[in-house]
């Protein structure tokens, strides 16, 4: 039962925060529906369009019965076009116009009986069709009995197919529905296998269901769902999961490692020379990280620099390395490391090569939310 529990808070809260990120414009709605989708949640409600056919009676005063039939086929009592929320009234045909003086009455404006044929439509926000129908009578039950005026009746509403709904604005929008999906049925767990059997589907649910909400979070911010800059996005993210009771996204270093150093590229004019540095160090460039180089990397010659002896060119080159660096406590530690993963990588690049490394310079750019999350593991 806790489990249960458990999974049927997360389900509203988590539902609830994105629609409240929804709101204040931080996600589009696709990317809303996509995640009540992936996480089985109620998806967002829709504005229905719910019509009816209904007779429409009311008393009025007319001065003879052509007034009242011409009028009754453009309008309706201002009693029921005001009604809130609103209810819109499209006269169809006037069934019957009948005086309710007799012949003995004076001269002058006179009170007739009106019937009309009309079509009602109001407007409900719900997910199904039938939500929307059933807050449809809802609200024309409370229309009819708030008429001040006793004289006005409807009868023989008839409901009809609702039309295609729009989509509802995020105001309008209840974030306390309950999930669609994911309840565990516990009939029958009189004996120990049906009880254990129970208990390991809702500690299943619960735990997919916070897997599910984590990995479609981080994809968004690896996909860059949200733009701008990312660790504002981040941020909004993190403090998200936190709120759901999820662990926080693992924070890193940002580190830029500058390494300088002397290539031997042999004879030929200068320009050939910084050609074949290029060369060399193309194996050390990385354009994006992975496993294996987690980090990006490029260089750059300074010809202005160069020297020439008797085995050929010596070009001075410059390689810059941008690395997130997980798990360690200060500056200095995360430093530390990158120089060593750097010297490393360009010692792997250059055997053989009879290059001088002449200096490695490694800053802290900053600490934040990693930038290169994955979600199947992070």
């Amino acid at each position: 039962m806790a489990a249960i529990e458990q999974r049927a808070a997360l389900a509203v809260e988590a539902r609830s925060g994105l629609i409240a990120a929804l709101r204040n414009r931080l996600v589009c709605r696709p990317g809303c529906d996509d995640a009540l989708a992936t996480w089985g949640l109620e998806p967002l409600p829709q504005r229905w369009t719910i019509s009816a056919q209904a007779h429409l009676s009311y008393t009025r005063s007319h001065t003879d019965e052509d007034e009242a039939r011409e009028q009754a086929r453009w309008g309706a009592p201002d009693e029921v076009r005001l009604l809130q929320p609103a209810m819109a009234v499209y006269p169809q045909h006037v069934i019957d116009v009948a005086p309710t003086f007799n012949a003995n009455d004076e001269p002058g404006p006179h009170r007739y009986r009106v019937t009309v044929q009309v079509t009602l439509q109001t407007w409900a926000t719900a997910t199904r069709e039938a939500d929307a129908r059933d807050a449809a009578r809802t609200t024309m039950d409370t229309h009819l009995q708030e008429l001040a005026d006793p004289s006005i009746t409807l009868t023989r509403l008839t409901w009809q197919t609702a039309d295609s709904p729009d989509e509802a604005p995020p105001d309008d929008i209840d974030t306390d529905a309950q999930p669609l999906v994911g309840a565990v049925n516990l009939t029958d767990v009189d004996r120990l296998t049906a009880a254990t059997a129970a208990r390991d589907a809702a500690v299943q649910a619960l735990t997919g269901l916070r897997r599910s909400i984590r990995v479609r979070a981080i994809r968004a911010l690896v996909d860059d769902e949200f733009g701008g800059i990312y660790q504002h996005a981040a941020q909004r993210v993190d403090q998200f999961l936190v709120d759901l009771g999820l662990d926080p996204l693992p924070r890193a270093h940002h580190v830029t490692v500058i390494a300088d150093l002397t290539l031997p590229v042999g004879d030929g004019t200068a320009r050939d020379a910084c050609d074949a540095a290029r060369h060399r160090m193309r194996t050390v460039t990385a354009s994006s990280p992975d496993q294996a180089r987690p980090w990006t990397a490029y260089g750059w010659t300074l010809p202005a620099h160069a020297t020439v002896d008797q085995d050929g060119w010596r070009i001075p080159w410059q390689h810059e390395y941008e690395m997130w660096l997980r798990g360690h406590s200060t500056p200095a530690d995360a430093t530390t490391a990158a120089e060593a993963l750097v010297r490393a990588d360009l010692s792997r690049a250059l055997v053989g090569i009879n290059h001088h490394l002449v200096t490695v310079t490694a800053t802290v750019e900053s600490r934040g939310i990693d930038l290169h999350l994955h979600p199947d593991s992070d």
